[in-house]
């Protein structure tokens, strides 16, 4: 009995940590399903384009509040949480600008603004509940936003993608309060200890700019692409990748949750003397993801052109699902690898490499003409990618053998 409650202990939080991201994943699968019931192809692509500067965002967030307090377990005090938390903000506003300008000069659309606004509180109120390890409501939490779109968006039937979007951005304001209520659970108890090492404003962005960039790199081939297609004159074809990238979200974002799960054991486990055992239970998550990304891929290539319909509707019928064979286990390797850097406290090795593999998917992409396809993006992002994994392999075969700190 008692080895049995040691096993439940010991799988539980993996268990829930998983859950909560597969419902994740799964609310932001409906919002795609429900906005392109609603749209039409066109507006779809521009919608898309939209939702690619939220997923920027959600790497500012990542590194910059995400990881660093997963680390450190509590923020200095209040102001530096605001701070952090204000910081992100403000750069996903003045990229998002940037873009705008670009593509519309004299333009604004104010709804990309309250867009990250409401992507930021939500994802904040997710960050804090996960750090308290409050994985039942984390839970709750997704499948009242998936819902929320799913309702919102079929009974409102928005005519564009900019009302449509509006109502997205309305959705996450109410889990301001999950903000307030769990703000406790990331500061130190007073007086809190000598030897404590709480999460100051300067930690958090010394750690997020490295960490943020290598991520950036990895939303161009993705989010940036989407982009890059959504603003173009075929925008259909940015809704065309995005339907590819959404349904590699579920992989994403489970292997994501195994990540942060054992970030923690690993990081302190790299510079221990037992390293061999962290690095050793490291190859096994990344093998684990490697396998799991193959067969799910297999799966996409042969059921996607009847879920794709299911869906998303008779309009993406024609759609090309054969980069499903091989495109998600070279992305699943990306995002298991990422991991041992995190770990190792290595961002700027992580930033080279992201780096390599940006600019291959860049040269990919110049040499290719015009008009880009979705599918051309998809070749040159998992060629990217796979540049990315093999130099990752590499460098992590080095730090494995260099001598351990002092």
């Amino acid at each position: 009995m008692a080895r049995l409650s040691a096993l439940r202990k010991r799988l539980g939080g993996p268990v829930w940590a998983v859950a909560d991201q597969c419902i994740y994943s799964a609310s932001q699968l409906l919002l795609s399903f429900a906005l392109a019931r609603v749209l039409s192809p066109s507006d779809f692509g521009v919608a898309s384009a939209f939702l690619a500067v939220a997923s920027f965002q959600y790497i500012l967030h990542t590194a910059m509040v995400h990881e660093p307090l997963l680390i450190q377990r509590h923020y200095a005090n209040r102001a530096a949480a605001w701070t952090s938390w204000g910081l992100v903000v403000v750069f996903s506003l003045a990229g998002y600008l940037a873009w705008q300008l670009a593509v519309f000069p004299g333009e604004v659309r104010w709804v990309g603004v309250a867009l990250i606004v409401g992507y930021e509180v939500f994802w904040i109120s997710r960050t804090l509940l996960f750090t308290g390890r409050r994985y039942a409501m984390l839970c709750v939490t997704g499948v009242l936003v998936g819902a929320g779109y799913v309702a919102v968006l079929g009974i409102e039937r928005p005519s564009s993608w900019s009302e449509a979007l509006l109502w997205v951005s309305l959705l996450q304001m109410p889990f301001l309060l999950l903000v307030v209520l769990n703000l406790r659970h990331v500061m130190p108890v007073l007086p809190a200890a000598k030897t404590a090492k709480a999460l100051t404003v300067r930690a958090s962005m010394g750690y997020g700019w490295k960490a943020s960039l290598s991520q950036f790199m990895s939303w161009i081939m993705t989010g940036g692409a989407i982009l890059l297609l959504g603003s173009s004159a075929d925008a259909q074809q940015g809704g065309l990748l995005k339907i590819y990238i959404t349904f590699l979200l579920p992989m994403q974002y489970v292997l994501a949750a195994l990540g942060y799960y054992l970030l923690p054991q690993l990081a302190a486990g790299w510079h221990s003397t037992d390293r061999k055992k962290a690095f050793g239970l490291f190859v096994k998550f990344v093998l684990l993801g490697f396998a799991v990304a193959e067969i799910g891929g297999v799966a996409l290539g042969l059921l996607g052109p009847h879920l794709v319909v299911l869906a998303f509707g008779e309009n993406y019928r024609h759609m090309d699902f054969s980069p499903f064979y091989y495109a998600p286990a070279i992305f699943g390797l990306t995002m298991c690898l990422r991991t041992g850097f995190r770990a190792a406290s290595r961002p700027g090795a992580l930033l080279v490499c992201s780096v390599v593999g940006a600019a291959v998917f860049g040269v990919c992409m110049a040499l290719a003409e015009p008009p880009v396809s979705y599918i051309h993006t998809i070749r040159a992002m998992t060629l990217g990618f796979a540049c990315m994994a093999a130099l990752m392999i590499g460098w992590l075969f080095v730090l494995m053998r260099a001598p351990r700190p002092a």
